[in-house]
């Protein structure tokens, strides 16, 4: 039975055509792994020429928002996927109605794209989420101070990520630099959560409905970025099995195939609040390429052609992704100051031309016994190199 089921995944495998929308370098990764896999080809559509992704894949040069883009893509693959949420949900809407693969759909991914009515979706089916609530005038703000009081924050509904888009009100002297910093977009609040870590889990799931989950992480932040990733998280196991029952509910209402980032609060006193949710790979993700059995890209493949999802398992007792920011705005150029440990120290670089002050340039993936030492050695790593 095995051998039949590895021959008709194999054929599955070797006949389909992967298009890809955005070349960056999730979808670098996604196409490296698609052609480690033996995927009949692969296809990016990305607006700048040479992108990360080309150099694996073949390239459409086009806008993510453009239908006839969006339908060259199509022409040349079976099944469509993406590695950004800012993209032409009509367009996809339409070739989906045309038969047209896609996944996750188009109708997850515009509950998705606007931050607020992802809340409303969420709360609507009795996950947790911090406190929200929408902006209309400077008026609701005021509403919602005296309602939760300091400390909040202010986010955009659309077009938000890695911090863009959020700004945090203190006190009242605040409220006028967000509405500076945001006021000509739509708007929402939230209530601030009295944080003791920031935790993330990938979540998989194919349209027979199978799902696998990757290892509960911590993520930690520094200017509203992602800076370093520590699986497993350093939380105790009840925490760790709450934050997988919640996040692999939410996929199974949204009914999601493929791969999801989902984004937690861990508050003082334990408990446990969704954040938000990427329809994609995601940074949180990125340490599974070494560190566990199945990576987050080979999963998100088997997610989206129906195949069996395979084990998620970490293949060493601890692992810590490091991101590589940029640190100066110029042409990239990667120097390392020293020679690694190459046996435990695994380093891409996404081949940006352009180094901009923190960009996301590549990360650095460390493996080892001790989630503390490995942490260390992760930082030590990072230190070694420029670009």
């Amino acid at each position: 039975m095995k051998r039949a089921h590895d021959s008709q995944e194999a054929e599955v495998i070797s006949t389909t055509r992967i298009g890809i929308i955005g070349g960056g370098q999730l979808g670098l990764m996604i196409s490296e792994a698609a052609r480690k896999m033996g995927f009949a080809s692969v296809t990016v559509l990305d607006p700048t020429p040479q992108c990360p992704a080309a150099s694996v894949a073949d390239q459409i040069v086009g806008s993510l928002k453009d239908p006839v883009a969006l339908r060259q893509l199509a022409d040349r693959a079976d099944i469509l996927t993406y590695e950004i949420e800012h993209i032409n949900t009509e367009a996809l809407t339409a070739l989906q109605q045309e038969g047209v693969k896609i996944y996750p759909a188009p109708d997850l991914l515009a509950i998705i794209q606007n931050k607020f009515v992802q809340k409303e979706f969420l709360a609507r089916h009795n996950i947790p989420v911090a406190p929200y609530m929408s902006i209309e005038t400077p008026t609701d703000i005021e509403q919602a101070i005296q309602t939760w009081g300091y400390p909040l924050v202010l986010k955009a509904k659309k077009d938000a990520y890695d911090g863009r888009g959020n700004a945090r009100i203190n006190g009242p002297d605040d409220i006028e630099v967000a509405l500076a910093r945001l006021g000509d977009r739509e708007l929402y609040i939230e209530k601030c959560i009295d944080l003791d870590k920031e935790l993330g889990i990938m979540i998989a799931r194919n349209e027979r409905g199978e799902s696998m989950s990757f290892p509960v992480v911590e993520m930690i932040h520094e200017r509203d970025i992602c800076l370093s990733v520590l699986a497993p998280a350093p939380i105790a196991t009840s925490l760790q099995q709450e934050a997988e029952r919640i996040a692999l509910h939410t996929i199974d209402i949204l009914q999601g195939i493929g791969i999801f980032g989902v984004e937690m609060f861990l508050d003082t006193d334990g408990k446990i609040w969704l954040n938000e949710i990427a329809p994609r790979p995601h940074n949180s993700g990125h340490y599974t390429i070494e560190a566990c059995q199945t990576s987050q890209f080979e999963e998100h493949l088997r997610a989206v052609t129906n195949l069996t999802l395979t084990p998620t398992t970490m293949l060493y007792p601890a692992s810590v992704m490091e991101n590589i920011l940029g640190e100066r705005n110029g042409s990239a150029i990667v120097q390392w100051a020293h020679d690694y440990d190459h046996a435990h120290v695994f380093p891409h670089i996404y081949g940006k031309r352009e180094t901009k002050i923190d960009r996301k340039m590549g990360h650095i993936t460390v493996v080892g016994d001790n989630l503390n030492s490995v942490y260390k050695q992760a930082k030590e790593a990072r230190a070694e190199l420029s670009i």
